[in-house]
Protein backbone atom coordinates (compact mmCIF):
# COMPACT_ATOMS: atom_id res chain seq x y z
CA UNK A 1 0.00 0.00 0.00
CA UNK A 2 1.00 3.48 -0.86
CA UNK A 3 2.01 5.70 2.47
CA UNK A 4 -0.39 8.85 3.16
CA UNK A 5 1.43 11.71 3.20
CA UNK A 6 1.48 13.93 6.36
CA UNK A 7 -0.87 17.11 6.23
CA UNK A 8 0.41 20.30 5.73
CA UNK A 9 0.75 22.27 9.24
CA UNK A 10 -0.45 25.22 7.08
CA UNK A 11 -4.24 24.17 6.31
CA UNK A 12 -4.76 22.94 9.65
CA UNK A 13 -7.33 24.77 11.79
CA UNK A 14 -4.63 25.96 13.94
CA UNK A 15 -2.92 27.87 11.52
CA UNK A 16 -6.05 29.97 9.95
CA UNK A 17 -7.33 30.44 13.73
CA UNK A 18 -3.54 31.93 13.89
CA UNK A 19 -3.97 33.95 10.91
CA UNK A 20 -7.25 35.24 12.20
CA UNK A 21 -5.67 36.23 15.78
CA UNK A 22 -2.70 37.69 13.73
CA UNK A 23 -5.02 39.98 11.66
CA UNK A 24 -7.20 41.04 14.26
CA UNK A 25 -3.78 42.31 16.92
CA UNK A 26 -2.71 44.02 14.13
CA UNK A 27 -5.94 45.65 12.99
CA UNK A 28 -6.37 46.77 16.71
CA UNK A 29 -2.55 48.02 16.57
CA UNK A 30 -2.80 45.84 19.68
CA UNK A 31 1.70 45.94 20.35
CA UNK A 32 0.93 44.01 23.55
CA UNK A 33 -1.58 40.95 21.66
CA UNK A 34 0.94 41.10 18.92
CA UNK A 35 4.03 40.76 21.19
CA UNK A 36 2.05 37.69 22.85
CA UNK A 37 1.81 36.15 18.99
CA UNK A 38 5.56 36.36 18.20
CA UNK A 39 7.86 33.63 18.65
CA UNK A 40 10.91 34.54 21.41
CA UNK A 41 13.76 35.33 21.34
CA UNK A 42 12.62 37.19 18.09
CA UNK A 43 15.32 38.07 15.47
CA UNK A 44 14.84 41.41 14.43
CA UNK A 45 17.96 44.09 12.94
CA UNK A 46 20.72 41.44 13.98
CA UNK A 47 19.78 41.29 17.44
CA UNK A 48 17.41 38.44 19.46
CA UNK A 49 14.48 40.36 21.25
CA UNK A 50 12.80 39.45 23.94
CA UNK A 51 9.01 40.45 24.62
CA UNK A 52 9.53 44.17 26.18
CA UNK A 53 12.27 44.64 22.95
CA UNK A 54 9.91 43.16 20.26
CA UNK A 55 6.78 45.04 21.69
CA UNK A 56 8.92 48.43 22.14
CA UNK A 57 11.15 48.30 18.86
CA UNK A 58 10.39 45.45 16.09
CA UNK A 59 6.27 45.91 16.30
CA UNK A 60 6.01 50.04 15.58
CA UNK A 61 8.79 49.19 12.33
CA UNK A 62 6.98 46.43 11.21
CA UNK A 63 3.45 47.24 11.89
CA UNK A 64 3.04 50.47 10.00
CA UNK A 65 -0.54 51.55 9.26
CA UNK A 66 0.08 50.50 5.13
CA UNK A 67 1.18 46.88 6.51
CA UNK A 68 -1.90 46.32 8.85
CA UNK A 69 -4.38 47.55 6.26
CA UNK A 70 -2.58 44.83 3.85
CA UNK A 71 -2.59 41.67 6.50
CA UNK A 72 -6.38 42.23 6.54
CA UNK A 73 -6.48 41.18 2.90
CA UNK A 74 -2.95 39.55 2.32
CA UNK A 75 -3.62 35.53 1.32
CA UNK A 76 -2.04 33.24 3.48
CA UNK A 77 -0.09 31.35 1.17
CA UNK A 78 1.85 27.85 2.26
CA UNK A 79 5.66 27.47 2.35
CA UNK A 80 6.56 24.46 3.88
CA UNK A 81 4.83 23.50 7.23
CA UNK A 82 4.57 27.37 7.57
CA UNK A 83 2.50 30.13 6.34
CA UNK A 84 3.49 33.85 4.69
CA UNK A 85 1.59 36.83 4.65
CA UNK A 86 3.13 39.29 2.14
CA UNK A 87 2.65 43.15 3.13
CA UNK A 88 5.24 45.06 1.39
CA UNK A 89 8.01 46.10 2.36
CA UNK A 90 8.14 42.39 4.69
CA UNK A 91 7.00 38.53 4.38
CA UNK A 92 5.62 37.36 7.71
CA UNK A 93 6.25 33.78 8.61
CA UNK A 94 3.83 32.40 10.54
CA UNK A 95 4.05 28.35 11.97
CA UNK A 96 3.70 25.97 14.47
CA UNK A 97 6.25 25.90 17.91
CA UNK A 98 6.49 23.78 20.61
CA UNK A 99 4.65 26.64 22.44
CA UNK A 100 1.60 26.95 19.44
CA UNK A 101 1.17 28.63 16.38
CA UNK A 102 3.75 32.13 16.15
CA UNK A 103 4.95 34.88 13.80
CA UNK A 104 8.09 33.16 13.77
CA UNK A 105 10.13 35.56 11.37
CA UNK A 106 9.92 38.27 8.72
CA UNK A 107 11.71 38.93 5.62
CA UNK A 108 12.27 42.07 3.74
CA UNK A 109 10.78 42.36 0.03
CA UNK A 110 13.86 43.35 -1.66
CA UNK A 111 11.64 44.02 -5.06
Amino acid sequence: STPLSPPRFATLPAGRDFVARFRAAAAARDAAALGELGALPFRYEGRDLGREAFVGEAVPALFTPSVRRCLQRAPARPEGDRLVLWCKPYGFYLGPTRGGWRLIEFVADVD
